[in-house]
């Protein structure tokens, strides 16, 4: 990257972007350096911008020489980096753009890949954190989604085999470069994209939080999840920016008809745990987890061996997250400094666009269906999937936890797999908590406020 970085520099010419061809010459044409990276070359090449006839024809001249795919344009190489949301969206848009070509055996690994991912992007973004962390984000993405790629290859049609082949050697020879010398700015990442989606004319960086139904069919959730009983919430607009009409809404499951004529009475979202109704508030949260969980449960046809410890999951995970409780005061959603959200704390980067973000910070039930939904995820397409209750020390709900905590790499975390002294204090935390919840004695959670 940085041998083409200064190549291109050198040629460019007086306007500041693309090249004139009086000042391309043959002796560059034909360096070394630039013999071994035509696949990167073209991945710079290909951008979506519009230039003159005359910038046009010389890139056309330039990429000829290469014996490479003929670009309409040529947009800057230099500047800043890409930003994390910028990355965030390019990876994205391959991911999803690889999910509809690759085979039915793979899904899976491509959405753990994505997961994983997601994951550390949400680490490495943490408060504190410091520096720029695009490169190794870049870096350690592909690393998870190279191999699955390249299994893909031979099952591909010729044509579009290519298209992937050619974004592979690309990628390979960015990566080789090494974090330090790794400048991924914007053009880059878009020029990478159009390798794989050359007719594509959706910008691959453009960052959205608005829920994609195409990304929650990739990771196998189906469709986006309603908002209880189709009320607005008015608490989003107060405490939420709105990008779209269309917030977050009441829950529904206390009594619709008593709602529909009042609809804040004896409503979760307008509740706090406080020592006087501290019963009342636990008990009503109870309701929810197990109407939540039993309704997720039918829906998902889970065998009527793993419903209760489906339920058990639900109950512990949300008393480790939140102590079951969406709020902190009213209106203002229990928020991490990381973005973790509400009675779930589902985190508001690791699963943008998978969820609306009105409803997680602003809708206890939906929050609370999210958070569910996730842990049936890691449950039945993890942890059961790969036997975790077979291994040595295995269990299902640790595993389950783990995943939910970690992301799919992190499934046998509990068990010491790169687990660190932090996560031990976490995993073995969840472990007390759904012990006590195996013992019927889930309202225990009342603890977290007696003391």
């Amino acid at each position: 990257m940085v041998v083409i970085g200064s190549m291109l520099a050198r040629e460019r010419c007086a306007r500041g972007h693309g090249f004139s061809p009086k000042t391309v010459r043959f002796h560059f044409l034909l360096s070394p350096d630039a013999l071994l990276v035509p696949a990167i070359l073209a991945a710079l090449l290909i951008s979506a911008m519009q230039v003159s006839a005359a910038q046009s024809s010389a890139e056309l001249q330039l990429a000829a020489a290469f014996q490479l795919p003929q670009v309409p344009g040529l947009s800057s190489l230099t500047g800043p980096s890409a930003s994390w949301q910028q990355f965030d969206s390019f990876f994205t848009f391959v991911v999803k753009r690889f999910g509809e070509d690759v085979p039915g055996n793979l899904k899976d690994s491509l959405g753990d890949a994505f997961l994983d991912s997601r994951y550390e992007l949400t680490s490495a973004i943490a408060p504190g954190k410091g520096g720029n962390p695009v490169p190794e984000l870049f870096v350690n993405s592909w690393k998870r989604l190279s191999p699955i790629m390249n299994r893909a290859l031979p099952a591909l049609p010729k044509q579009t085999a290519n298209l992937y082949a050619n974004f592979i050697g690309a990628t390979d020879k960015l990566t080789a470069s090494g974090l330090t010398s790794l400048s991924l700015s914007p053009d880059v990442l878009k020029g990478m994209a159009r390798i794989i989606a050359p007719t594509s004319t959706a910008d691959p960086l453009a960052y959205t939080t608005n829920v994609d139904s195409g990304l929650r069919n990739l990771l196998g959730f189906g469709p986006p999840l309603a908002f209880p009983g189709g009320r607005q919430s008015r608490l989003d607009r107060r405490f939420f920016l709105p990008e779209t009409e269309g917030t977050s809404v009441l829950s529904s499951w206390l009594d619709r008809a008593a709602m529909a004529a009042e609809p804040a009475a004896s409503n979760l979202n307008q509740l706090l745990p406080n020592l006087k109704d501290l019963q009342t508030y636990l008990t009503q949260v109870r309701s929810l987890l197990v109407n939540l969980s039993d309704k997720i449960a039918t829906k998902s046809k889970l065998s009527d061996e793993y419903k209760p410890i489906y339920r058990e999951i639900v109950f512990a995970a949300a008393w480790q997250e939140s102590c079951w409780r969406q709020f902190i005061k009213k209106g203002t959603p229990l928020a991490s400094a990381t973005g973790d959200l509400g009675l779930m704390q589902v985190n508001r980067n690791t699963w943008r666009s998978v969820y609306d973000l009105k409803g997680l910070g602003g809708d206890i039930e939906y929050n609370g269906n999210a958070g569910g939904e996730i842990l049936f995820y890691y449950l039945t397409r993890h942890a059961i999937k790969k036997a975790e209750d077979k291994q040595p020390e295995g269990n299902l709900a640790r595993a389950t936890y783990s995943a939910y905590n970690g992301g799919p790499g992190a499934l046998a975390r509990y068990r010491g797999v790169r687990q660190s002294p932090t996560w031990k204090k976490v995993d073995d935390a969840f472990w007390e908590k759904f012990q006590t919840v195996s013992a019927g004695k889930e309202m225990e959670v009342k603890s977290c406020y007696e003391k």
